[in-house]
């Protein structure tokens, strides 16, 4: 059993949504309909988050050092990245730019202790529009939030409960958005309404973990419904009905993640298994993370006026740097994960779905 590259490009398809989509400078680059919905990539995150966690969690759920492993692995994934960008912005910035200081501490990105307490999500006004590369922690926010929770409820469940349960906040999710729209309340970053995409990972991986699962038999159904949601969603943000748009944005997502590993179409295939994308996929933390810091740098340096510069200075930068991150700050923590082998795993394919193989 190997690392299915299929996922690692599904990865690196969404990074580089994002990151077309957090540039300034888009306009006269023509990717317009692109960069207006890059922020769509963070949904496959949340999917392939849910699919990918919650396999780990029902394999290992009867291991004794289940909670152990589980939380240990995810700290050494998760906050050497988290923590140093952290350092990077709270501390490193205002000392080497004093100027700064109420830039990065003022009310558009306060309180500052709630990034330490991945908190941010629910006690910054607009975590989005945080200075720098905090606006961009809110979906790391809602995913330690999910890891903090989801382990226990996968340890009390069944599988059946389980699949009960992410079907019910799936369709529970637009309706729930819908009411707090009313009431005034940001529902781009707030985990409850955020919750159907991980979810709906939840429930693809506990799918094809079911004995009488048959790969082929859901394609042509997962290929009608990435069609039909994603135009669906494309047509009714126009119209600013996010509460119903990110519906259809999980379904698309979570299709496209079902069609990355069962689809037999050649050209998906050969898209799917490239060197680039999967090797993009494999630093997309990274990517994710840095993106900010030459984007802002393009800024101070006023290069944004020469857009197809300006944005290849950006996009070779920060590539650089998200290498730099995976092979001197993440790949050394990564590999102390050999301490808590009880939940050593990574999707892979067989002849019956997925199993668990190596490390995510």
């Amino acid at each position: 059993m190997t690392r299915v590259r299929q996922l690692d490009s599904v990865r690196g398809l969404a990074v580089l949504l994002v990151f077309v989509h957090n540039t300034d400078i888009y306009p006269s680059l023509h990717l317009g309909v692109i960069a207006d919905n890059g922020w769509m990539g963070v949904d496959i995150f949340f999917v392939l988050s849910g699919f990918l966690i919650t396999g780990i969690l029902v394999d290992t759920k009867q291991s004794e050092s289940y909670f152990k492993s589980f939380y240990s692995r995810r700290c050494l994934r998760i906050w050497p990245l988290y923590y140093s960008a952290l350092l990077f912005m709270l501390v490193i910035v205002p000392l080497l730019r004093p100027s700064e200081f109420p830039i990065v501490f003022g009310s558009r990105s306060s309180p500052w202790w709630a990034y330490l307490l991945s908190l941010q999500n629910f006690l910054v006004p607009i975590p989005t529009s945080a200075t720098g590369l905090l606006g961009v922690t809110w979906s790391l926010a809602v995913e330690e939030q999910f890891y903090f929770v989801w382990p226990l409820v996968v340890r009390l469940c069944s599988e059946a409960q389980l699949r009960k349960i992410a079907l019910g906040v799936i369709l529970v999710s637009p309706a729930l958005r819908f009411y707090l729209s009313l009431h005034g309340v940001n529902i781009y970053s707030n985990t409850f309404c955020r919750l159907d995409g991980l979810m709906a990972g939840a429930f693809l991986a506990m799918i094809v973990r079911s004995s009488n699962f048959a790969p082929s038999r859901f394609v042509k159904g997962a290929w009608m419904t990435l069609f039909v949601a994603a135009s669906l969603s494309l047509l009714f943000d126009t119209i600013h009905a996010r509460w119903i748009v990110f519906s259809f944005v999980v379904l698309a997502s979570v299709s496209f993640v079902y069609l990355a590993l069962f689809s037999k179409q050649e050209w998906l295939r050969v898209l799917l298994t490239s060197r680039f994308l999967a090797y993009t996929g494999t630093i997309s933390y990274g990517i994710y993370i840095l993106e900010k810091i030459p984007l802002d740098v393009v800024k101070v340096l006023h290069l944004e006026k020469h857009a197809f510069l300006s944005f290849s200075i950006a996009g070779v930068a920060t590539y650089v740097l998200a290498v730099l991150s995976w092979n001197v700050l993440e790949k050394p923590f990564l590999r102390l994960k050999r301490f808590f082998e009880g939940a050593k795993t990574t999707q892979c394919l067989t002849a019956g779905g997925i199993a668990n193989a190596t490390q995510l």
